[in-house]
């Protein structure tokens, strides 16, 4: 499975997820500034690294997976309530694809809790997760 695999099949798991109304890849800041028709609740996938171990028959893919709506308010039961969502929807979006493809979390899921100004205030949070997938693994064809 390439790179580019791994976020397309993160990013089809991610729309099947509750409330989820767009998923991408690539430069976040970018893509949210720049388009109106972009509407939340967004996850948005981006790279870090990967590396191969041919000895263990593993590949890791290092990832940031971020999840944002739109905020009502910095303060209160919104900011919270938007975050914990968020969590909520990375960590089901990684339970199915390890469950999916066999696949594992490498070490810790970090993750960070933020709001910020896109075109819109907007509230969150992100993972950084490794997630090792078997070199021998292959997408499952869906239409």
């Amino acid at each position: 499975m390439t790179y580019q695999q791994v976020i397309r099949e993160l990013c089809k798991i991610a729309k099947t997820q509750h409330n989820v109304r767009y998923t991408g890849y690539g430069d976040l800041y970018r893509d949210l500034d720049s388009d109106p028709n972009i509407k939340y609740d967004v996850v948005y996938i981006t790279p870090n690294q990967h590396t191969s171990d041919e000895e263990t028959g593993f590949d890791r893919y290092s990832l940031n997976l971020i999840y944002i709506s739109r905020l009502e308010n910095t303060e209160g039961d919104n900011c919270l309530q938007v975050q914990s969502v968020g969590k909520e929807i990375l960590t089901n979006i990684i339970r199915i694809f390890c469950e999916r493809y066999d696949s594992e979390v490498y070490g810790q899921i970090i993750w960070q809790m933020f709001t910020q100004k896109f075109g819109d205030l907007c509230g969150g949070c992100y993972c950084i997760v490794q997630l090792e997938v078997p070199q021998d693994s292959i997408c499952i064809d869906e239409d």
